[in-house]
């Protein structure tokens, strides 16, 4: 009987030791991880849906590549040509290759930057542009 009282008391001391030791580990690997993971994802998925990719024509390049020298494809279409171009007459010596861009929008059309706050404190009324507050007393 004390044999088996003695054997309860040691799995219920092991068990408490390993939960802790459990809870322990997790509150470890939650502060490994950043907390900007999400944004960061967010915004790394934003870019990437602007991405393009040009045809860079190759010396001596047949005149398919010549035509699509200047025209992007995005990327998040999917319908970039392979090369060689099917139309490619030098299939043989191609030298054409991809051009990466990346994002391609420009700050010029950020529809941001002209939002409620900017129309309502133009720039030309300076830093201090919030009213001198009075105090509840007649005197402030």
């Amino acid at each position: 009987m004390k044999f088996l009282l003695a054997l309860a008391v040691v799995a219920v001391i092991v068990l408490v030791l390993l939960k802790k030791k459990s809870k322990e580990g997790n509150k470890h690997i939650r502060h490994k991880t950043p907390r900007k993971r999400a944004s960061q994802a967010a915004a790394n998925r934003d870019q990437a849906n602007f991405q393009a990719t040009k045809i860079v024509p190759g010396d001596n390049a047949c005149q398919a590549a010549r035509d699509l020298q200047d025209k992007l494809f995005l990327d998040s279409e999917l319908n970039t040509p392979k090369l060689p171009l099917p139309e490619c007459t030098q299939v043989s010596d191609c030298h054409c290759k991809y051009d990466h861009q990346g994002d391609r929008r420009s700050d010029e059309d950020d529809r941001r930057l002209h939002t409620l706050q900017t129309e309502l404190y133009p720039a030309t009324e300076g830093a201090n542009r919030r009213r001198q507050k009075r105090g509840r007393r007649a005197t402030d």
